[in-house]
């Protein structure tokens, strides 16, 4: 299922507005959400002013006229020349503002009226801090905004779209390096044009070694911020670190551009800490190749569903501590798995969790004589505390789920 992006601009009045429908109340009204610069909380307050909005607009009006609105034209012109799907799920994201949230509202009630959309789902996602009244509050938008997205994709961008046509001009530098960096088709129509221009994915070389290189300075910027860049390093590295910083003196931490890239870094290079008795049992190549495609399993079924039973597997007479038990089978060999979650937020607002993996057992050592195995987890308990050995699993190497 395609899943679109849509930031919600302001079109939608200026359009009635330039038809010539807009009375003197409507004009009235909406200049002075926009001049008194209103934010989406006080939109609940001024009842009989949005009601002043909302009363223009009506099944008729938009069936009648597909260019209400950029979002609502774009949408459809990219729907009947992109894409096949019947089944869609479109984001309409709207900015810290009253009128981006009136017009996300109205526009989300209409939508479905056009054979296009009648069987999509919808959703309105607000961007806290998006607006452009106040720089540094702009900056903090424009991370909400790349969150919200991240959230949106699950980890999974493949079947992402972004329609940059309208909300404000000033984000699409960003959504563009975001969607070039993650391969995302984009889409956008010119105003007062009827063509949809595509802007293509070009295949750049994003240096993703400095990342590896300084991991644990970029974990520690993803933690809290730091006081001062990393010593010792060439100047050309210093100047490509700093470019993905912002600078709060004499704090650093990771601009818009940085959490992008490192983000996408991440995704890349999967991140487990493990115990050195699950070190010094993979060493063989088999069990290391299941061992692997387990703790992935185990990273997504853990991701899209926390409740699913097999991660909390029971064994009697076990006591297992902070550990839990991830029951699977790979490879047609059973697996168990003691792992345990931590979880914790980026210094810039994303929700993350850590996997320790403590102990595993595989195929023959699963399925012994009298379940030898769960006498191993107890006798082992002891020595799976110590968690910190970092496991990466890089996708060049192996495709990550």
């Amino acid at each position: 299922m395609k899943k679109i992006i849509t930031p919600v601009g302001t079109s939608l009045f200026e359009n009635y507005i330039e038809s010539g429908r807009a009375d003197t109340n409507f004009k009235t009204v909406y200049m002075g959400f926009k001049n008194n610069k209103k934010r989406t909380d006080e939109l609940d307050k001024e009842k009989n002013k949005r009601k002043k909005i909302e009363e223009v607009f009506n099944e008729e009006y938009f069936k009648n006229n597909i260019n209400a609105s950029a979002e609502i034209k774009s949408l459809i012109k990219i729907k009947n020349e992109k894409l096949k799907e019947d089944e869609l799920e479109i984001y309409l994201l709207y900015s810290d503002t009253a009128l981006g949230r009136l017009a996300a509202e109205i526009i989300k009630e209409f939508l479905p009226i056009y054979d296009e959309f009648s069987k999509a789902k919808i959703e309105i996602k607000k961007i806290e801090n998006l607006q452009i009244w106040d720089k540094n509050e702009f900056k903090k938008g424009l991370i909400n905004l790349i969150l919200t997205i991240d959230e949106i994709a699950g980890g999974y961008y493949q079947n992402l779209i972004i329609n940059i046509t309208g909300g404000y001009k000033a984000t699409i530098p960003y959504l563009t390096i975001l969607a070039q960096v993650n391969r995302l088709p984009i889409y956008y129509i010119f105003e007062d044009t009827e063509d949809l221009i595509e802007i293509p994915y070009i295949p750049i070389d994003v240096n993703y070694s400095i990342f590896k290189k300084h991991n644990d300075f970029f974990k520690n910027l993803e933690r809290e911020k730091v006081k001062e860049i990393l010593q010792g390093i060439t100047e050309d590295e210093r100047k490509d670190i700093k470019s993905l910083l912002e600078e709060a003196p004499p704090y650093y931490s990771l601009n818009p551009l940085g959490i992008i890239l490192w983000e996408k870094y991440k995704r890349n290079n999967e991140i487990f800490y493990i115990s050195e008795l699950v070190d010094n049992y993979i060493k063989d190549n088999q069990k290391k190749d299941i061992f692997e495609k387990s703790i992935l399993e185990l990273k997504r079924r853990y991701s899209q569903n926390p409740s699913d039973p097999d991660l909390n597997h029971g064994i009697k007479g076990v006591d297992l501590g902070n550990f839990k038990c991830f029951k699977h089978k790979e490879n047609n060999l059973q697996v168990r798995i003691l792992y345990r979650i931590s979880e914790w937020e980026t210094s810039y607002g994303k929700k993350e969790f850590d996997i320790h993996i403590g102990n595993i057992k595989i195929g023959n050592d699963v399925h012994n004589v009298e379940s030898e195995y769960v006498r191993d987890f107890q006798k082992e308990i002891q020595k799976i505390q110590n968690t910190n050995l970092i496991y990466t699993l890089s996708k060049s190497n192996r495709e990550v789920k």
